[in-house]
């Protein structure tokens, strides 16, 4: 069995603050730290030190290599990582208590193709699964041809759009969400 995560993967950068910044307001950062990160990227990790057989499809600029070797590193299947425009990002602010802001940028996470997902699940058996986050671009179509083909599809709705699950809701087995999401979604109906 494995599993195929339509997955974002981002450059995470940390920045470390005093205070997170009001309104117009420019702060200097104590610390600095840059890594991997995006919710697909940090899936098909998990899932991989887990002992699964993982295949990431997914998309990253030049400036993203770092990040599709170090999938290979953990041990994740990235041959259907393309290369798209730039490179996913994110920006995380945190103060002392440990609050934070993010601004995300999804970049190439946004530019998967229909073929490069056809590709992909071109590979996969009955039984196997399809793990989608909120991050990318081609959720319905790749959760539709999943279920096809006899895929559990799993979806995890982070960051929550109300809509974007409606539109999976017919072709998931598993929706993965927490309790404020839950109210938004109850409230769609």
């Amino acid at each position: 069995m494995a599993i195929y995560n339509l997955g974002s993967i981002n450059s995470d950068y940390f920045y470390y603050l005093p205070n997170l910044p009001l309104a117009g307001e420019t702060l200097a950062a104590h610390e600095y730290q840059r890594g991997m990160g995006g919710k697909g990227a940090n899936m098909s990790v998990a899932a991989s030190r887990g002992g699964a057989r993982v295949m990431h499809i997914g998309s990253v600029g030049q400036d993203g290599l770092w990040a599709k070797n170090r999938l290979l590193e953990y041990g994740v299947d990235t041959r259907h990582i393309t290369s798209g425009s730039t490179t996913g990002h994110a920006i995380i602010m945190i103060d002392p208590s440990g609050e934070n802001s993010i601004v995300i940028h999804p970049g190439a996470n946004r530019e998967i193709t229909q073929d490069q997902i056809r590709s992909a699940l071109s590979e996969a058996s009955s039984g196997d699964t399809l793990l989608m986050q909120n991050e990318t671009n081609q959720q319905v179509y790749t959760a539709k041809t999943a279920k096809e083909l006899g895929l559990k599809v799993i979806y995890a709705a982070a960051p929550f759009e109300a809509k974007s699950v409606a539109d999976v809701l017919p072709y998931m087995d598993i929706l993965v969400f927490n309790a404020m999401e839950a109210e938004q979604l109850e409230a769609l109906s």
